[in-house]
């Protein structure tokens, strides 16, 4: 007969099974996902009427991290960085000569001039745009009163577009922040004015945010330990599914002053977040690979709805007009870290990487979700526009774009 001692531990075990099992079964499918999706094991799906390759040879505009489309405007903000081959605090690239180390860019693509035909010439699409110069098509955004050496190296970014004000989160070399810009589109060329930079305790990591008014945001950390502290427990965290990623409401007064900011919400490598409506956030939960949804409260907490598995690895989110998800991200996360690897190796002496190393060998997945149709795939590649991090739709005129974390220009489609 078992003695009381044995049940004690028998109950205590069945009691950790019954707690872990959730956990066991979701790192076990995600972990799947490393030799399902391996880049020979990936269909080619391109559901777009038609998509193509641009401004691949703007030095400038390549590894761009996140894009919002403004449809009002008819244009994109792209944030790039062509400095994360040697600065990316998310995947561990930190070179030692922080002086050879490019700062990242924002860009202005006006995708109204490159693709609205003029009044009564509709269907000259073509004809239109061979009158547009590249210069007015895409264009640098300029800052303004920065402070000296400001370092930015750009992740997510969102414009409250009724005050012009541009939030960015910046992982920038002394410290990862919130910039707050004022944005000017309407002269010769797009100005952002530096207006703050927020550092706080509860932002150690931000990566992607959205705005809810010109003083009202949420910002995502993607982990509690980062790579520039402690490589292997960042690592750790990540493929071990532990809770560290945070989101963090954020609110500020007119001088743009902290006045309040707490976590409503935690995930493992907590991600891109969107407003799916006025009452629910998505939030890609990378280390899970899925999407949770919340319902948002009267003091703007979160409140966990439901999880929505993907079947890769979700970055960035965006919302259609229709309340569809658009969503990015990677199938295999070892071919991404291949990708940052070569990109290390390609580093010369004086700190350039050279063009030839400009494209990434890691694959790409964009898929939409909604609530009547699920999880949809739209463009699936291993070996065309890689690196995806985030796709969004100008739904109006039919247009829409993809950013490669590691790649050169931007992808653009149609339906």
């Amino acid at each position: 007969m078992p003695s009381t001692l044995s049940l004690s531990r028998l109950a205590i075990f069945a009691v950790l099974a019954a707690i872990s099992l959730p956990w066991l079964q979701s790192r076990q499918y995600t972990l799947s996902l490393l030799f399902k999706n391996k880049p020979e094991n990936l269909p080619e799906i391109n559901a777009f009427s038609s998509s193509s390759l641009k401004f691949t040879d703007k030095p400038g505009l390549r590894n761009c991290e996140d894009g919002i489309v403004v449809p009002e405007d008819g244009f994109a903000i792209l944030s790039c960085d062509p400095g994360r081959d040697l600065w990316n605090t998310v995947m561990g690239t930190f070179y030692h000569d922080h002086g050879k180390i490019p700062n990242g860019k924002l860009w202005l693509y006006n995708y109204a001039l490159d693709f609205d035909a003029a009044p009564g010439t509709e269907g000259e699409n073509e004809d239109e745009h061979e009158n547009q110069t590249e210069e007015k098509i895409v264009q640098q955004i300029h800052f303004t009163d920065t402070p000296p050496n400001f370092s930015f190296h750009p992740l997510g970014i969102d414009l409250h577009r009724a005050s012009s004000t541009l939030f960015v989160a910046n992982h920038a070399i002394d410290g990862s922040r919130l910039e707050v810009f004022i944005l000017d589109t309407n002269g010769r060329i797009p100005v952002a004015r530096y207006v703050k930079s927020i550092l706080h305790p509860l932002l150690p990591g931000p990566n992607s945010l959205i705005a809810l008014s010109e003083h009202e945001l949420y910002v995502t950390n993607d982990h509690y330990i980062l790579r520039r502290k402690w490589s292997l427990g960042a690592l750790f965290e990540t493929y071990a599914g532990i809770p560290g990623g945070t989101v963090v409401y954020v609110n500020l007064n007119e001088e743009k002053e902290v006045v309040e900011m707490r976590n409503v919400a935690r995930g493992p490598f907590a991600n891109g977040v969107a407003l799916v409506n006025e009452t629910t956030v998505a939030v890609a939960v990378t280390a899970a690979a899925e999407v949770r949804l919340y319902k948002r409260t009267g003091d703007s907490g979160l409140t966990y709805l439901k999880a929505i598995r993907m079947p890769f690895l979700p970055d960035n989110l965006a919302t259609e007009k229709n309340g569809s998800l658009l969503i990015a991200g990677h199938p295999h996360p070892p071919s991404l870290d291949k990708t940052v690897h070569e990109r290390r190796a390609c580093i010369g002496a004086d700190g350039v990487v050279p063009k030839e190393c400009w494209k990434s060998t890691a694959p790409s997945w964009v898929a939409r979700w909604s609530e009547d149709k699920g999880v949809e795939s739209l463009y699936i590649t291993a070996s065309e526009f890689g690196s995806s991090a985030t796709a969004a739709k100008d739904v109006g005129r039919n247009v829409g774009i993809v950013t490669g974390l590691y790649e050169s220009g931007i992808l653009v489609w149609r339906e």
